[in-house]
Formats: C-alpha cells, sequence, structure tokens
C-alpha cells in the first residue's frame, strides 16, 4: 500500500466517525446545526473514498465525482449557518461548471478547490460570527479546523500532482478534521456541564422556601460547577438592594462585617437603569476598584421574574483571563431566571402565608366583635330602652290604679319617655342595619350616614354620586357602604379633618369609590403592617377582595388620606353583613 493511500484511508475513518458522531448529536437533540455538519462530514469522507480510489488506480472520470461530493461537503457546511436560497443555487452552477471541466483535470481541480475551500472558509467566519469570537476553547478547534481545511483545500492542485507531498497533505486534512471533532466533543461536554449546574441549581432552589439559603446554595454550586472564583447576589429590598448571597468573596470586600457590599455601584445603577436586561461578560466593579483588585471586573447575570420584573443581579468574579463563552451566557441566564422565579415564588408565599395568619386573626377578631357586639346590645337594650320601657309600665299601672282622671303632666311625660325610647331604639337598629339602605339603596344610605352622623361631628363633607339610580346587587351595596363607613369612622377618630370628600361612581361594569380627607395622615408602613395592627384597613380589604375588587390607600404624615375601592359589578357571593 502506497503511503498515499493509506493516509487517505485514514483519513475515511477519520471523517466517517466525526460525521458519525454528529449523526448521533443530532439524533440526542434534534439540533439542526448537528443535522448539517453530520450530511457535510459525510460528504467530506465520501470525497477522500473517493481520492484513495483514485490513488489505486480507478479511472479519471471519477475526479469528476470526488469534486462534485467536495463541493456538496462545502455547501451543506455553509447552509448549516446561512440557509439561503442562493448558496444552493451556486453550489449547483459550481458544480455543474466542474462537470463541463472533465476534459481537464487541472481547471476542474481548481474550480472545485477553490469553491469548496471558500466555502469551508466562510463557515469559519460565520461560525466566529455567531460565536461573538473564539472565547471558548471548543469554538476556538471548530474554527481553525473549518479554516484550516477551506485554506488546504486551495492547493490540492498543486499537492496532488506530487506524489511525495500528496500523503502529507491527506495526513494534514485528517489533522484539521480531526481538530473539528475535537471541538465537537469539547462542546458537547461543556454542554453536559451546563445542563448539570442548571438541573442542580434547580433542584437546590425547589427544595426549600427560605430565599437566602436557597441562593447561597445555588450560587455555590454555579461558582464550583461553572469554576469561577467567587460571586455574590444582591436582591431588591423595597427601593434599593441587599446582599443575599456571597460565595469566596474577596478578602478585601469581606472585611469588617461586609460594609464594602453596602450602598451602590456600577451594575446595581445599570440593573435600575434598565441597561443591565441580558447576562454580560464585563462590568468593571466599583467594589473591586476600591478594594485595590488587580482585575476589577465580573460578570453581571440579572435574576428575572416570571414577568419579565428585575428583581435583582448576580455578579460572578472570572479567573485570569478568562472571557465567558455566548452559550456560558445563556446558561448563566437561564440560572438566573431559575434564582430569580425562586426568590419571587418565595416572597409570594411568604405573603400568602402571613394573608393567611392574617386573616385567621381578622376572623377572630370580627366573631369577637360580633359577640361584643350582641353583649352590648344586650346591655343598651337593658339599661336604656329595659329601664325606659319599665318606668313607662309603673306609669300607666299608677295612672290606672288612680281611679280617676289622668294629669295632662303625666300624660305629657308618658309620652317623651315613649317617643325617647322609640328614638334610642331606631338609633341602635340603624347603627347595626340601615333600613334605608335595603329601602332605598346605596345613594340614599350614603346621604343619610353622612347627615346624620358625620356632619354633625364637625366634618364638612362634599359628595359626587353618579350612576346610582339602579340598585345594586345587596352584598355590594353592603361593602361598599360598609367600606364607606370604616373609612370616615377612621377619619372622625384619627384624622382631626376639617373636610372629606365622598364620590361614588357606579358603571355597567364595577363600582368605584373614593374618599378623601386633609387630615394630618400616616406612615401606612407603620399602621398597616403586615402581622400586627391595620384591622380597620385590613376589613376593609377583605370586603373588597372577597367579591373579587381591589382597595388602595395613600397617605402621607401632614398630606391627609385617600382611599380607592373598586368592586366589580356582576354575579358574587351572596354576602350578608
Amino acid at each position: 500500500m502506497s503511503p498515499l493511500v493509506g493516509a487517505l484511508t485514514v483519513g475515511v475513518g477519520i471523517h466517517l466517525v466525526v460525521a458519525l458522531f454528529l449523526l448521533l448529536r443530532y439524533l440526542d437533540g434534534r439540533e439542526r446545526l448537528f443535522g448539517w455538519w453530520s450530511l457535510a462530514y459525510a460528504f467530506f469522507a465520501a470525497h477522500v473514498f473517493i481520492e484513495a480510489v483514485l490513488a489505486m488506480g480507478a479511472a479519471q472520470s471519477w475526479y469528476t465525482l470526488r469534486h462534485l461530493l467536495f463541493i456538496a461537503a462545502a455547501w451543506a457546511m455553509l447552509y448549516s449557518f446561512r440557509p439561503v436560497w442562493w448558496s444552493t443555487a451556486l453550489a449547483a452552477a459550481l458544480a455543474l461548471l466542474v462537470a463541463g471541466l472533465r476534459g481537464s483535470w487541472f481547471y476542474a481541480a481548481v474550480a472545485a478547490s477553490v469553491a469548496g475551500g471558500a466555502g469551508f472558509i466562510a463557515s469559519a467566519a460565520l461560525l466566529y460570527r455567531q460565536e461573538g469570537g473564539l472565547a471558548g476553547q471548543s469554538t476556538g478547534l471548530l474554527f481553525w479546523g473549518l479554516l484550516l481545511t477551506g485554506l488546504h483545500a486551495l492547493d490540492y492542485p498543486y499537492l496532488r500532482t506530487h506524489p511525495s507531498l500528496a500523503p502529507i497533505g491527506a495526513a494534514f486534512s485528517g489533522l484539521f478534521t480531526l481538530a473539528f471533532g475535537m471541538g465537537i466533543v469539547l462542546r458537547a461536554w461543556q454542554r453536559t456541564r451546563e445542563l448539570i449546574t442548571m438541573r442542580a441549581v434547580a433542584e437546590t432552589l425547589n427544595r426549600s422556601l427560605d430565599t437566602r439559603g436557597a441562593l447561597s446554595a445555588a450560587l455555590r454550586q454555579t461558582v464550583e460547577l461553572m469554576r469561577l472564583e467567587s460571586g455574590w447576589i444582591f436582591l431588591r429590598d423595597g427601593t434599593g438592594f441587599t446582599l443575599a448571597a456571597a460565595e469566596n468573596i474577596p478578602p478585601a470586600l469581606a472585611a469588617g462585617g461586609m460594609t464594602a457590599m453596602q450602598g451602590d455601584c456600577r451594575c446595581l445603577q445599570m440593573l435600575r437603569d434598565g441597561q443591565l436586561t441580558q447576562a454580560v461578560n464585563i462590568v468593571q466593579c466599583q467594589r473591586l476598584e476600591t478594594a485595590g483588585w488587580s482585575r476589577p471586573r465580573h460578570a453581571s447575570v440579572p435574576l428575572a421574574t416570571a414577568g419579565g420584573g428585575l428583581i435583582g443581579v448576580m455578579n460572578l468574579v472570572l479567573p485570569g483571563h478568562r472571557v465567558l463563552t455566548p452559550r456560558e451566557l445563556a446558561t448563566l441566564s437561564a440560572i438566573g431566571n431559575q434564582m430569580g422565579l425562586a426568590a419571587e415564588r418565595a416572597r409570594l408565599y411568604e405573603e400568602v402565608r402571613e394573608k393567611e395568619a392574617l386573616r385567621g386573626k381578622l376572623l377572630e377578631k370580627l366573631i369577637s366583635a360580633q359577640e361584643d357586639e350582641r353583649r352590648r346590645i344586650a346591655r343598651e337594650l337593658h339599661d336604656e330602652a329595659g329601664q325606659a320601657l319599665t318606668a313607662l309600665i309603673l306609669n300607666l299601672e299608677m295612672a290606672e290604679n288612680a281611679g280617676a282622671g289622668i294629669e295632662p303632666q303625666r300624660l305629657a311625660r308618658l309620652r317623651g319617655i315613649a317617643e325617647d325610647t322609640l328614638a334610642e331604639l331606631r338609633r341602635m337598629i340603624y347603627d347595626l342595619r340601615p333600613t334605608i339602605l335595603d329601602d332605598l339603596g346605596l345613594a340614599a344610605a350614603v346621604r343619610w350616614y353622612v347627615k346624620e352622623n358625620v356632619e354633625p361631628q364637625g366634618l364638612r363633607v362634599t359628595m359626587s354620586i353618579t350612576g346610582a339610580d339602579d340598585r345594586l346587587p345587596h352584598h355590594i351595596e353592603t361593602a361598599v357602604f360598609r367600606i364607606l363607613q370604616e373609612a370616615l369612622t377612621n377619619i372622625l377618630k384619627h384624622a382631626q379633618a376639617h373636610r372629606a370628600e365622598i364620590v361614588v361612581a357606579v358603571t355597567p361594569q364595577d363600582v368605584r369609590l373614593t374618599i378623601a380627607d386633609d387630615g394630618r395622615g400616616f406612615d401606612l408602613s407603620q399602621v398597616a403592617t403586615r402581622r400586627e395592627g391595620g384591622m380597620g384597613l385590613m376589613g376593609m380589604r377583605e370586603r373588597a377582595e372577597l367579591l373579587g375588587g381591589t382597595l388602595r390607600m395613600v397617605s402621607r404624615s401632614g398630606g391627609g388620606t385617600r382611599v380607592e375601592a373598586m368592586i366589580p359589578v356582576g354575579e358574587g357571593p351572596d354576602g350578608t353583613d
């Protein structure tokens, strides 16, 4: 066996192994790129096989088939990056040209070498653009494998005519293909590592609802599996950001209880200004600069929620001169999304848990208030109406036993007692359930309540009621009236206000209620805390939310208070007061 045939035989084996591995990668993940690469190297292996057949003395007509297979390999590789019709048309035209030159071996070989070489060189350039450079080893091997294959194709007409150089050329062709194959293997290994990292992070985040603990564990795994130096995570806390997790943080930043990690910085400003919407490779870090770090930069990964909101950022310090590849940045973006979703899920769970606890506390207070109300009614009926009726009965008995005409003065006193008793009973009944709400509706009940209970206490009220001519479902009228009653009670008790404004707007879709005052206002965070206090506010909000509505309160010290409620008009629970 001649050296050329031996080199070409080894080359066929290398190209077939690469084509087979690419085919398996395609069948595993159905990635379009691997499918076309597999086809390209299958054509390439066939072209090398025909070259070996020619080296063993086959007819010269086989050269045309060899040239066409090489052009097909270059076309398949180019089409994998740029699937456009004109590349297919161009390849077909070049194939026809080569077939037309079969009478001249040299010109046919030059045309095929230039066409195929240009295709591989163009593929290398498209790979460079697609990957954003040669950041990773796998990308470098793929790029140089394609580029050198294309350049080496240009020397084919010269090497093939020199028996001593042809085996060397065949060996180099196999080496370039082997480099490309090594790039594929390395890329597959990196992809496996990225998937392992994502799975480990997802399992860690799903195991716990402790936000800081889960983020710390996930950050540790990310740093270890991605072979990074250190990292830290900031989470949004109100209007600012706080350090939620840190791993292998530089000593200069960890000193003094991590005081260097407090306050604002460049990456947080970018996040706040909406400039950090995806993972980026290099951010010049003010904290590392202040700490005297020799390379004060890191990669930054925003933490996003399901709705696209950004709730934090993960900063990762890279070793040496390493730069993350686009694929690694995409993986880190996916991890950042997982972290953001986990943090948001934990926050929502905590809010639900606190709300349920507060709901239980509210129900307990409501039951207690109901019992207190019953006791108050019993006591007032006994102390006020009961005693008055007893006095009325005694006086009637005295008049009956007198045996004479009843004195006018006594009759007047009896009438006064009866009238006072009736008024007292009516007041208690209206306090418990204003019958005007049942009889005349929401608008009349609001006007009556303001006139009889609010304005007599010195509060001037302006009212605007629109669209309330028709009756609403009684549970909606009750909810709106009770929200207004509670809001006005709070104004009278706490606001020290002089004026108040009431706006009731009824539409076919909803009822909107607004109560505003010019009182002293208050700090909502101090009064309406989640665990204690604020039961009046929670009671109003509960009434609105139970009917699918919302309630919003705005207040600040010295600036008055504004309560806005919206309750949809539609089929709802048959609520009772």
